[in-house]
């Protein structure tokens, strides 16, 4: 052992530029053996090479500094170690840390016990059976390194890995398990890698992150022994989030890194890109905007720079932005989540049209459209009167959204009905707003009594055929939502931000506005929710059924 422990010290001294010209010459010489020889102890202390040779698939675009660090971090033998590092969505930190490095310790005979962890177990199966897969299918690897997997059946999530007469499990669990005496033989976990373990709903939860916090310190940290590794790696979802917490943690070693390095210096000529690329109505926008920027380029660029530029560039990066607002941007790609307590929509950015005779003139462009070319939708989020015992709180507002959707599919917020009203006074207010607005399509959010509710507007759209004598066409479609109330209104602020939804200067109530401008602080948040249902039923987000049989049901 001592003998190829010199010999991998000898591989390891050589420059990049002399391994890869030994490992041509030897190729050239038709030298396998040689070749083979070179690869096996070059790669034991070069990760960096050894994830290149084994694994060209992952690594079609050069490495960056996140990976170049990673590979630096990896030293050989090294036990007890502790790190933990923050890096954006979309940077290869999963391939690397979860699947090429847990393989390079099979191969070296460097861990016997692994264990990864990820927010589900499903998650962490997934990744165990991605390990499982490469040393089973990947020849080259078993060409150097030997054959692994003793048949191919056998579990995929829970499984042993052979080296010769060295053994080593492989275990997926999900964040929060009970994991308390779990061993391979007599071996306690050598190396745990948790990736990604926080929830992105969950961490916004105090209660639910303290309890994560504890799992952590009470059942991770005291799993294995002294010369136990861990390896946790992800991206900060919460500023008081498991992650941040141990990138303070001096036991750790621990960075952060961020998809934009540094901002552009010249943000005019930024703003003045992003004008030319959310005017909706220009149909050459995106074109327009890349020539801006190619014939601005050099004074556009000047001060910035990105984390990995052959597969982001600052451009892209700006696109990114728009696509997904700047919430999402922040703790998706640079780690820093703006507060849930922070104001999302800004006063100063909200798009005003004003209705005129011949359409609905857009303030901030002086674009008109005209009424033929829009369409009415409407929804309506119903509040059932209640609210906890012994809260000082209101109950909910009542809220329809009435608007006009134009061939961009842009919605044009019209009016609001904001009131704390009884279930037939909504009913028949719905109706009202139908014989104004003539709705192409009207959404009822029916999560809480969905029958009842159903029931009473359609005995009211026969009552008023009946007695009133007048043909009602209204198209209604029930809504059932899933997602996190908060993360769905969260997710229109670029669409509101960016001039997908526009609203009615004169006749959008200031009630509703004060609600959009102070959630997620605001008391009620009732108008945002109905509109996000709305926008949702515009660009068909929500699988949605028709109420009736006029509709096709």
């Amino acid at each position: 052992m001592n003998d190829e422990i010199q010999i991998i010290q000898a591989y390891s001294e050589a420059s990049q530029d002399e391994f890869w010209k030994l490992l041509k010459s030897l190729k050239e010489a038709d030298d396998y053996e040689g070749w083979s020889t070179a690869i096996y102890y070059r790669c034991a202390t070069d990760l960096e090479s050894f994830a290149g040779i084994f694994f060209p698939q992952f690594c079609t675009s050069p490495f960056n500094t996140f990976h170049y660090d990673t590979f630096k971090n990896c030293i050989f033998g090294e036990r007890g170690y502790r790190q933990a590092n923050a890096a954006p969505r979309g940077n290869a930190k999963s391939t690397i840390k979860v699947l090429i490095k847990p393989i390079h310790d099979i191969c070296y005979k460097l861990e016997k016990f692994t264990v990864i962890v990820s927010n589900t177990s499903d998650q962490a199966e997934s990744k165990v059976k991605d390990i499982r897969a490469e040393l089973i299918d990947n020849n080259l690897l078993i060409d150097i390194y030997g054959r692994f997997i003793r048949g191919r059946k056998g579990a995929t999530t829970d499984f042993i890995a052979h080296n010769g007469d060295w053994s080593c499990r492989i275990l997926a669990l999900g964040a929060g398990t009970e994991m308390r005496g779990i061993r391979y033989r007599e071996v306690r976990p050598t190396k745990i890698i948790l990736d990604d373990v926080e929830h992105s709903e969950e961490v916004e939860n105090e209660s639910l992150r303290e309890k994560l916090k504890s799992w952590y310190q009470d059942v991770i940290s005291n799993i294995g022994d002294e010369h136990t590794n861990i390896d946790f790696v992800g991206t900060v979802l919460h500023r008081e989030s498991l992650l941040v917490h141990l990138l303070g943690n001096p036991r750790y070693k621990s960075k952060m890194y961020k998809s934009i390095v540094s901002w552009a210096s010249n943000t005019g000529l930024w703003d003045q890109w992003k004008d030319i690329y959310i005017d909706l109505d220009n149909d050459h926008r995106l074109q327009d905007a890349r020539n801006f920027f190619l014939a601005n380029e050099p004074a556009m660029l000047e001060g910035s720079d990105v984390l990995w530029p052959e597969k982001e560039s600052y451009y892209f990066l700006q696109e990114k932005i728009i696509e997904s607002g700047i919430r999402s941007f922040m703790k998706e790609k640079q780690n820093d989540p703006m507060s849930d307590q922070e104001k999302v929509f800004d006063r100063d950015t909200i798009w005003w049209y004003d209705e005129t005779p011949n359409g609905l003139l857009i303030e901030k462009t002086n674009t008109l459209i005209p009424w033929n070319q829009l369409t009415a939708y409407g929804a309506i989020d119903p509040s059932t009167g209640q609210t906890k015992a012994k809260s000082n709180k209101k109950p909910d507002f009542t809220a329809i959204i009435s608007g006009y959707v134009d061939g961009k599919k842009r919605l044009f917020v019209d009016s609001d009905f904001l009131r704390r009203v009884s279930p037939s006074a909504f009913i028949s207010q719905i109706f009202q707003l139908n014989e104004q607005y003539k709705y192409y399509k009207f959404g009822v959010e029916t999560n809480l009594f969905r029958n009842l509710l159903i029931k009473s507007i359609l005995d009211e759209k026969e009552r008023i055929k009946k007695e009133e004598k007048k043909e009602v066409s209204i198209k209604f479609y029930d809504i059932e939502l899933h997602e996190n109330k908060e993360k769905r209104i969260y997710s229109i602020e670029p669409k509101v931000f960016h001039g997908w939804i526009l609203f009615n200067k004169k006749k959008v109530s200031q009630e509703f506005m004060n609600q959009l401008y102070d959630f997620p602080k605001a008391q009620h948040d009732d108008g945002p929710d109905c509109l996000e249902m709305l926008f949702g039923l515009v660009n068909n987000k929500y699988t949605v059924g028709a109420l009736d049989k006029e509709t096709g049901r």
